[in-house]
């Protein structure tokens, strides 16, 4: 359960969860992009995919989502016990740098937790889990709707082994020297062929290799929001 307080680093969590995500043999990670606005489609997949989760990457626009879902989850602990532990984002190029969070004291916030007004929102994001070091950006300081080579130099020299970015609302997987990089599409405005969806990441320690699945997001008969795997590599 995510303790929703903000660490100096601008990670949602606590820092002993973000250390034993750091130092865990394997971790599966859902990665989810913008979301436009689209809070509902936002909630489904957190509610279905993110007990399993051992973090959660958001790159960019959409952070009304993730605010909204912070108010909410202090509010109703179903929804706090389906956040990841560990929630990572960065700033989109329709997102703000710091967000006003209005909240309330409930029983499910520790009597010593003083609830935060304003979050943070970083450009860039390095996270560790399972001993790979992931950056995480949107990607339009990045020109990626040219090519991912500014991107894949950058995650080079900051040390990272895998860099998720969004933006062009596109799925995309491509393995570049010792370099995985990943956008997850839009679950809500996808563009081209790709399907609305996002992403999962699943790294090891002893693999050298990271695996993504990537999921589709369509609408059933009862207009809930469910979510199938569409590809895995």
């Amino acid at each position: 359960m995510n303790t929703l307080e903000q660490a100096a680093s601008g990670i949602l969590g606590s820092v002993d969860e973000s250390d034993s995500l750091s130092r865990a043999d394997a971790a599966r990670i859902l990665v989810v992009s913008d979301t436009h606005g689209h809070y509902d489609v936002f909630e489904a997949i957190v509610r279905e995919f993110g007990p399993e989760s051992s973090a959660l990457l958001f790159a960019g626009d959409g952070m009304w989502d993730i605010v909204h879902y912070i108010e909410n989850a202090y509010e109703s602990d179903r929804l706090r016990e389906a956040l990841p532990p560990v929630v990572a984002f960065v700033a989109g190029n329709g997102d703000g740098d710091q967000y006003r969070i209005s909240l309330k004291k409930t029983a499910s916030v520790r009597d010593d937790t003083v609830p935060f007004a304003n979050i943070m929102v970083p450009q860039r994001q390095i996270l560790r889990a399972a001993g790979w070091n992931i950056l995480l950006v949107h990607g339009h300081r990045y020109s990626v709707d040219v090519s991912t080579d500014i991107l894949t130099d950058s995650a080079h020299a900051m040390n990272c082994d895998i860099a998720v970015f969004g933006h062009t609302h596109v799925q995309y997987c491509e393995q570049y020297d010792h370099i995985m990089v990943l956008n997850p599409g839009s679950p809500a405005r996808p563009r081209g062929s790709s399907d609305p969806g996002f992403a999962f990441l699943d790294i090891e320690q002893t693999k050298t290799d990271p695996a993504v699945s990537f999921y589709a997001v369509v609408e059933n008969e009862r207009g809930l929001w469910v979510s199938t795997p569409v590809q895995k590599n």
